[in-house]
């Protein structure tokens, strides 16, 4: 990670060039504005907060098309190398510059899901099965959330299957490579929490 050092106090700081170091910066840098806003919050952050924290995971991990779930763990194992120097430095400084790098992160209006019904219901599923596996909380409304995430994901089984097989992905390689690039389009739609909400809306 780029530092520049000051003669005394906290390090100043700039975003890494290479995409792995620039997203985990980034997503460390939410991570700590959730909890500057929320100072009384000792336990998970809620649904919101982490799945913006998540979201930058999730780009860095989609900027080839498909998401690439290698990419993405790459970030989050980068995130715990430098999250003490970030949240050591003058890390408020960094708020503007990623929110300028991940402009998706900060998009929570006019999220539009696929017109097509398929392509729709193949991206919430994709995200939705994401996000429950990956948001760990015991936050009680991030968990009412990823409850309707898993019956939103049970409900669409049936037409994301079929669907799959219609086009001719019976093997487990070809349905994981169309449900991530599905999953690689809807991260760049806007903010992970309010694209499900769209998504509930329409599939509920």
């Amino acid at each position: 990670m780029a530092l520049m050092v000051s003669a005394c106090g906290p390090k100043q700081l700039a975003l890494p060039g290479d995409p792995i170091g620039k997203a985990a910066t980034c997503a460390v840098v939410s991570a700590a504005a959730a909890r500057q806003k929320s100072p009384d919050v000792t336990g998970d952050l809620g649904f919101d907060d982490q799945t913006r924290i998540l979201h930058y995971a999730m780009l860095a991990a989609s900027d080839g098309g498909a998401f690439s779930a290698k990419r993405a763990s790459e970030v989050v194992s980068r995130m715990g190398e430098v999250e003490a120097d970030v949240t050591g430095g003058k890390w408020q400084a960094l708020v503007n510059p990623c929110d300028q790098a991940y402009p998706q992160v900060k998009k929570t209006a006019g999220i539009e899901l696929p017109k097509a019904r398929f392509d729709a219901a193949l991206g919430c599923y994709s995200l939705g099965d994401f996000l429950v596996k990956t948001v760990q909380t015991r936050e009680p409304r991030a968990q009412e959330t990823l409850s309707e995430l898993m019956k939103m994901r049970r409900d669409l089984d049936g037409t994301v299957g079929s669907g799959l097989r219609a086009r001719g992905a019976s093997e487990y390689e070809k349905t994981l490579a169309l449900k991530q690039k599905a999953l690689g389009k809807m991260v760049k739609l806007g903010a992970p929490a309010e694209t499900v909400k769209a998504c509930t809306s329409r599939f509920a």
